[in-house]
């Protein structure tokens, strides 16, 4: 599976519910800055700073490649995300409604 572009994760994160929770610029410093909590949660949740989107996109994509298969909370997550497949990243951040009946 190739590596995903900044642009193509950007692409995803916007896509999401709370997109604005997980990318925004600081209103103190103006450092651009991209979290994990998509996908990993408050509790495990990361922020990567930047000049600009991009910058910390690159940093946020290089952190999930470092914990695939890692015994932790992140690593899980990333694992369990399917990533790099961002379809499956999408799907497991954004899953399904469950309808009443079906609990």
């Amino acid at each position: 599976m190739k590596r995903p572009t900044v642009k193509e994760m950007l692409t995803l994160i916007k896509r999401l519910p709370d997109a604005e929770s997980h990318i925004h610029i600081c209103c103190i410093d103006g450092k651009h800055y991209v979290t994990n909590e998509f996908f990993a949660g408050a509790f495990a949740g990361r922020s990567f700073e930047g000049e600009n989107y991009e910058e910390a996109t690159e940093q946020l994509i290089d952190y999930m490649y470092e914990h695939i298969g890692h015994d932790s909370i992140v690593g899980k997550a990333v694992t369990e995300s399917g990533f790099p497949d961002l379809d499956r990243v999408y799907e497991y951040c954004n899953p399904a409604p469950v309808l009443e009946d079906e609990m």
